[in-house]
């Protein structure tokens, strides 16, 4: 079906010869609301999974697991201070990927917990979202538009993603430090992604090959997704190693120019001068 919009008595663009409200208009405007239910349903599984990972009951998860995930430059003290998009990211590894001391992993819980009480299309997103891969690093090979070519960095596995924002600053060739959930027919990235700039990807093979020779001693069974759930922190650790090295700002709350540390600075010599 083409772009262009096909107004109710036009020639039905699948050749029938009939006018399109007598033909396809209908199966149109079922598939357009079920593509519709379906967004609303992916926005309403994220907002709550992200909601009930934020409950007082894994607060002695979250506090082991913040400062684990970023190396010590986020802990319960100043967890306020990550900015939305490290946020995001933290509570989707956090949800997917953190194994609590007691219990399944969180997006498991959340389903035993909460499958009955939601709607048809939210329960095929959790559905197809518990068998999701762990978050892993990609690397982008081609684009077009929205639709992104990517290969696991590891595995080597390539894949075709929708990604609204499209490549955004990355080029061909860096990578991309994020989750592929299934929505419907196609994959996207479960939440905002990351990117490791090809400058600064150097050593990252050499640390996930030590990671999977000294786990193979524990797991010499394991797959290359039971592998990097429990070792996709390496990319995190990574990335920051390598902010500090360029003399960037590792996380969000160490940045002197983040607008909200400026409004600070503002009102602290507003104080000043009142005195």
């Amino acid at each position: 079906m083409s772009d262009q919009k096909i107004g109710r008595n036009d020639p039905c663009y699948c050749g029938s010869g009939k006018k399109y409200k007598q033909c396809h208009l209908k199966i149109d405007q079922q598939a357009e609301k079920e593509k519709r239910d379906f967004a609303q349903a992916v926005q309403f599984i994220r907002r709550d999974l992200l909601k009930f990972a934020r409950d007082e009951r894994f607060a002695e998860d979250f506090a082991k697991a913040l400062p684990f995930y970023w190396n010590d430059l986020y802990t319960v003290d100043n967890a306020e201070e990550m900015s939305q998009p490290e946020a995001l990211r933290f509570f989707d590894w956090f949800v997917f990927d953190y194994l609590p001391d007691a219990g399944d992993y969180l997006i498991k819980t959340y389903a035993e917990e909460q499958y009955e009480a939601l709607s048809t299309h939210q329960q095929q997103i959790l559905t197809q979202w518990q068998e999701a891969g762990p978050a892993s690093a990609y690397e982008l090979t081609a684009y077009k538009g929205q639709t992104l070519q990517l290969r696991d960095f590891v595995s080597g596995d390539e894949f075709e993603v929708y990604e609204p924002g499209g490549r955004g600053v990355v080029e061909i060739g860096e990578l991309i430090l994020t989750r592929l959930v299934p929505v419907q027919d196609r994959l996207e990235f479960s939440t905002s992604a990351a990117y490791l700039p090809a400058a600064e990807i150097a050593g990252l093979k050499e640390k996930l090959d030590a990671a999977k020779t000294a786990d193979s001693e524990t797991h010499p069974d394991a797959t290359h997704a039971e592998f990097m759930r429990r070792n996709n922190t390496i990319l995190i650790h990574h990335a920051l190693e390598k902010a500090q090295e360029q003399g960037r700002p590792p996380v969000a709350r160490l940045d002197p120019d983040r607008e909200d540390k400026k409004t600070q600075k503002m009102v602290r010599n507003i104080k000043r001068l009142r005195r």
